[in-house]
């Protein structure tokens, strides 16, 4: 038998009973809409986080020695001002798995232009910062170790900074103000985006380290320092070697606890890719029994399809059908319920998906893939679903199922 009459005969059994035909679609539509909204929410986050991994760089250290009881050289001198500072110098020297280091010092400050004036945040910085951070400017130059010695009062803007304090003015060579004190933009920093949390990576200005320190700073002490480890060196070794240097040059004994804090931003960040990827494999899991309910919905009506058209069948059978061809007609019906479903379900999810964006500001990832995978499921489960009850019909006896009222 032709295979476009099959399936032009499943259309045509299937449309003699509307309302039940369309309640066991409703169950793959749902099934299906729910599997493909949960995967474009799910490659969205996923998308982000590995947007926010590049962002931020997978090879460096953030050092830090806040809120840790110090021993060392707390205990014998109190902590110099430029502890961060020369210990920053001493990293880039003396470790072999470090390629550079930097202390940093970072506020929140109101920055004033001639055109307007934004609170954000200013950092001063080596200029190895760029380097750690493999932070290019789009415009303008990035500072220099002669600016930072020179005491040059100048600065790079990131792009969030640069929109809010200059609008649509090309901000290379303008002036802002910060305590009074005037600084000339020299760059305009490659956008970074956002983080998972909302922060803007982009809402920054960054200053020479030196002058920063003097004119901006006032008796902020910094705490903090970025280092990154050399071309093809494990982060693991740059720490361990960092470590080691802090705690020989802080004068800590074996049994004291260190009094630093080093944090490795690839470990959140990969702990926080993994965390993602788990919750939507559950997600994805939790829709696909939707599926399988209404699977379990198609299977139904297939059992009393075959019940209801056990004489049709007989006849069939008397003029010549055996029972491949019964098995055939009943597997058609049943792919060709769920394969609807799954095409309604597809667009459906996609709107869902859509109105999630819309509504949450979420991310939302939408691939052709998708589209063949709503496809393949649903035309699966009519193949796993419509078997039983196709098998079953196939097996009737010809004479019994003429008799049959």
């Amino acid at each position: 038998m032709n295979p476009l009459t099959v399936v032009y005969e499943a259309f045509i059994s299937l449309s003699h009973n509307k309302v039940r035909t369309g309640l066991s679609v409703l169950g793959i539509v749902i099934g299906i809409a729910s599997v493909i909204a949960m995967l474009a929410i799910g490659e969205g986050a996923q998308q982000r986080v590995e947007r926010e991994i590049e962002a931020l760089g997978d090879d460096w250290l953030t050092i830090g020695f806040w809120g840790i009881q110090r021993g060392g050289v707390r205990r014998q001198q109190g902590v110099p001002p430029d502890l961060a500072e020369r210990d920053a110098v001493a990293i880039g020297k003396e470790c072999t798995a470090v390629r550079a280091a930097t202390p940093s010092n970072t506020m929140r400050v109101q920055v004033v232009s001639s055109y307007g004036n934004h609170q954000t945040a200013v950092q001063g910085v080596y200029p190895d910062y760029f380097n750690i951070r493999r932070w290019n400017a789009v415009a303008g130059e990035l500072f220099t170790h002669d600016d930072m010695i020179t005491m040059r009062r100048v600065c790079c803007v990131g792009q969030s900074s640069a929109r809010e304090l200059f609008g649509g003015v090309y901000p290379i060579g303008q002036t802002i103000r910060v305590n009074r004190i005037t600084f000339e933009v020299i760059g305009l920093l490659e956008a970074k985006g956002s983080g998972g949390e909302g922060r803007d990576f982009d809402d920054i200005i960054v200053f020479p380290w030196r002058v920063f320190q003097r004119l901006v700073a006032g008796n902020e002490i910094s705490q903090t320092m970025y280092a990154a480890a050399a071309p093809d060196v494990p982060l693991s070794v740059a720490r361990e070697q960092i470590g080691s240097l802090l705690r020989q040059r802080h004068r800590l004994a074996s049994d004291e606890t260190d009094d630093f804090r080093i944090i490795d931003r690839s470990v959140a960040a990969q702990a926080s890719a993994e965390t993602t990827r788990t919750f939507n494999w559950l997600l994805t899991t939790i829709a696909c029994i939707s599926l399988v309910v209404g699977g379990v919905g198609v299977m139904n009506v297939t059992l009393v399809s075959v019940t209801e058209r056990t004489r049709e069948i007989g006849t069939r059978m008397a003029i010549g059908a055996n029972g491949t061809h019964i098995l055939g007609q009943f597997l058609t019906e049943a792919v060709v319920l769920c394969g609807v479903g799954g095409l309604l379900g597809f667009w459906i999810g996609v709107l869902v998906a859509q109105f999630v964006s819309w509504r949450l500001g979420w991310d939302v990832l939408v691939s052709y893939w998708m589209a063949m995978l709503a496809i393949g499921f649903s035309t699966a489960v009519g193949l796993s679903f419509g078997f039983y009850p196709a098998w079953r019909a196939s097996k009737l006896d010809p004479i019994e199922a003429l008799r049959y009222e």
